[in-house]
């Protein structure tokens, strides 16, 4: 059956049969849950329309500017977080996902859910499971690779305590800091069980890539 479903996928690909694609069980293993929510969802709860990108970024500035232009302090509070996360469960429906992997960046715990690592975790499965419970929740750390190691080391300790979480990802500007400076977090996650990821490469070079994977041994 999987063999089929790959066949099936890759001539749907070629063809550029989008709603073929979507009715085939697949996985999304990288979803920023604020940025991968379904878009009519969004605009039928709040009025506001997500604009969708019309050409490709070429810097994280960029990157930043179309999240502040269409998302900005709209969603700035604990009800549109929850939201958004909603609307990531309504995509993951709509795209035939059997397995999500998503999650909450550590920073957030306090901005949008008041230090309460089980509010948190709740969001994600509520949703999971009111609008798409055929989906398989893979629960992901964020770290933002701006952040000082120190404030990352103190944000993160909620997160340690808890067997809800299945990887741990590193994102943002990958020039802001080196990744070695995260190695004693990545031993952590290890150590806890977790899968541990990074953005690395979007911005930076092939040695970069190198480097990482011989530094914090990430998985792919």
């Amino acid at each position: 059956m999987k063999d089929n479903h790959s066949k099936s996928f890759v001539e749907a690909l070629r063809a550029n049969d989008l709603e073929t694609i979507r009715k085939i069980p697949k996985s999304d293993l990288h979803n920023h849950f604020t940025h991968g929510g379904n878009r009519e969802y969004i605009k039928k709860r709040t009025g506001h329309e997500i604009m969708p990108l019309t050409h490709t970024l070429k810097s994280m500035d960029e990157m930043h500017k179309w999240t502040s232009d269409n998302y900005g302090p709209n969603f700035n509070s604990i009800e549109m977080r929850k939201l958004l996360i909603d609307a990531t469960f309504v995509q993951a429906k709509y795209d035939g996902i059997h397995i999500l992997e998503v999650g909450e960046d550590v920073w957030a715990l306090n901005e949008y859910f008041g230090n309460d690592i089980g509010s948190l975790i709740s969001a994600f499965k509520n949703a999971n499971k009111s609008f798409s419970p055929e989906t398989k929740l893979r629960l992901q750390i964020g770290l933002s690779r701006h952040c000082s190691i120190p404030y990352l080391e103190r944000v993160i300790e909620p997160f340690w305590k808890e067997n809800a979480f299945y990887s741990l990802d590193l994102y943002g500007d990958e020039m802001a800091q080196p990744i070695e400076n995260f190695q004693n977090i990545y031993a952590k996650a290890k150590k806890n069980g977790l899968r541990v990821k990074a953005h690395v490469g979007e911005w930076g070079t092939v040695s970069d890539v190198v480097k990482a994977i011989g530094l914090v041994d990430i998985n792919s």
